[in-house]
């Protein structure tokens, strides 16, 4: 039970659990529910070590602090509502939240996934090609009398280095995919890696658009669930990663413990300008806030996709015209110097 739980474990905790809380049955009757219910051994665990918390706690939050799996941004949410007695919408609302990260997650994988796997094919395709086809173009020359020359040459050594230093090779690879995973499956692999996207002009602002969307989201999910705009606002520093909007986010909180009117710090933070400024402020005075801060949140998420998928149809076809030059390349290094013999000997 030490690893923290995904985003779907998450939002089946948080929608089955919402359930209960709107069908008037309390907390503590609903975790006995779900640990009922449970299928897997490690479920049950979680469930049991959260029963005997609450039972000495009283408090769902503290509950789950206890655990150690959940994160502290829900951990945070579910104290305020229970503090405000809204905690099924709160629960809802994190639901909502965890089923819309997972959403996204799966359309950056989708995406990516597909140029990472024909990469890693035409590169093995290369591989073969100086490991295994070269060799045999080389005895094929050494009949004729000749030897590989120039480019052939060089290539003919690295596909021999390849085959000679082969544990090393496949330790290099086994580093490079361990590395990745580490950057894609942990916290501070994903913080590592949001930090060298800020680098990339092309990629820079997915992490931005991806973090305005939460930070909208959460706002939508306190504002929904009956907690005011500084608590909501206050709620949603847990959920932001870019030092950026994190920056922006302090000095809006800074505004309004100053007394500054709420539309007025989000402005004068910069945390929101332009048309999103202007559509906060108007929705704040006509009590609509939480719907506007949805809809922002669905335009941000989904500007964050199209960023991704616009940047990957760049990437992937380069990527395809290097591999393909450098097949063409390893092939034609071969092939000419066989082909001037063969028109010699025809002459």
């Amino acid at each position: 039970m030490n690893h923290m739980l995904t985003n779907q474990e998450l939002f089946h905790f948080c929608e089955q659990f919402s359930i209960i809380l709107r069908s008037g049955i309390s907390g503590a009757e609903g975790l006995h529910i779900l640990y009922d219910d449970s299928k897997s051994q490690r479920s049950r665990e979680i469930f049991e070590s959260l029963i005997k918390s609450q039972e000495e706690t009283g408090s769902l939050s503290q509950a789950l602090t206890d655990a150690g799996i959940f994160p502290d941004s829900m951990i945070s949410y579910v104290k305020a509502g229970e503090e405000t007695g809204c905690l099924d919408e709160v629960m809802a609302s994190l639901a909502d939240h965890y089923e819309q990260e997972m959403e996204i997650s799966q359309s950056i994988r989708s995406a990516v996934t597909y140029p990472l796997i024909m990469l890693g094919m035409m590169g093995a395709v290369i591989i073969i090609l100086l490991v295994k086809v070269l060799p045999v173009f080389q005895q094929v020359f050494r009949q004729m009398g000749l030897e590989m020359t120039g480019l052939s040459s060089g290539l003919l050594k690295t596909g021999s280095a390849i085959s000679r230093y082969s544990a090393v090779f496949f330790t290099v690879l086994a580093v490079l995919i361990l590395c990745i995973i580490f950057l894609c499956c942990t916290e501070k692999g994903r913080e590592m890696l949001g930090r060298f996207a800020a680098r990339i002009p092309q990629i820079r602002d997915i992490p931005v658009a991806m973090d305005y969307g939460r930070l909208t989201q959460a706002m939508s999910m306190g504002l929904r669930s009956g907690l005011g705009p500084e608590t909501s606002l206050e709620l949603a520093d847990h959920l932001i990663s870019h030092p950026l909007i994190k920056s922006r986010l302090v000095k809006a909180q800074k505004l309004l413990n100053e007394g500054a009117l709420f539309a007025d710090a989000m402005t004068e933070s910069g945390l929101f300008q332009g048309m999103d400024a202007r559509l906060i402020s108007i929705s704040v005075r006509a009590g609509a806030a939480d719907e506007v801060m949805g809809k922002l949140s669905d335009r941000y998420r989904q500007e964050s996709i199209s960023i991704v998928e616009r940047t990957i149809s760049v990437v992937e076809p380069t990527i395809v015209i290097l591999l393909s030059v450098l097949v063409g390349l390893v092939l034609l290094s071969v092939m000419m110097p066989l082909l001037g013999i063969l028109s010699d000997m025809i002459v």
